[in-house]
């Protein structure tokens, strides 16, 4: 199977709020963007599976593509610091979270591992499908995820990368005795940039 993966184009966020389950609008160039995408894209894409979030389903409807709405794609949830101004959490707190944010969660929300399990099992499951061409419309957790297993390097390692709003990620995905992940490239759909591999700092 191959999967292809795009994040939600760029939000409109100029408080710089913490957010991953809420619902942050969209920058209003995405209608643009999303024909982009559109041209980028292969016309013979099986099933779309998209992050319930408005940011991700909104630039799948300029698409005008038929989707599923999946919680398995949302991004990672922040807790109780969702909607608030980065600025403003607890400094013990935060540092305490990003000394081991792996495996520690915001306060009242979401370990990264968790979110990294969740995805590689979705993705297990739509591999038994048996689609040849599938597109996830996600986020920069949910893409981070994917990156450390199909790269195997570690979840840690992948915050190195940068993951953009205007890049197509492809993966070959196998499945024999557990999920096989080969990241294949990068697309950047502005500069048209291909990048097969990521240095790993």
């Amino acid at each position: 199977m191959e999967l292809f993966v795009i994040r939600h184009t760029e939000v409109n966020n100029p408080e710089n709020l913490c957010y991953g389950n809420i619902e942050m609008p969209l920058v209003e160039n995405y209608e643009k963007k999303s024909k982009k995408f559109l041209d980028n894209l292969p016309e013979n894409i099986e099933k779309i599976f998209s992050s319930p979030s408005k940011r991700c389903t909104d630039l799948l409807e300029c698409m005008n593509f038929e989707f599923s709405k999946r919680t398995e794609l949302k991004e990672l949830d922040f807790g109780d610091w969702e909607g608030r101004r980065w600025s403003e959490i607890n400094k013990v707190e935060l540092n305490s979270w990003m000394n081991d944010f792996i495996y520690k969660s915001p306060k009242n929300g979401e370990k990264m591992i968790d979110l990294y399990n969740r995805v590689i099992d979705f993705t297990k499951n739509i591999f038994t499908m048996n689609l040849s061409k599938v597109l996830f419309v996600t986020h920069a957790g949910v893409i981070r995820a994917l990156l450390s297993k199909g790269l195997e390097i570690s979840l840690e390692d992948t915050f190195n990368i940068k993951i953009n709003h205007d890049e197509i990620f492809s993966f070959k995905v196998n499945y024999q005795k557990e999920l096989e992940l080969s990241f294949l490239q990068m697309l950047n759909i502005n500069n048209m940039e291909i990048r097969k591999t990521f240095s790993k700092q």
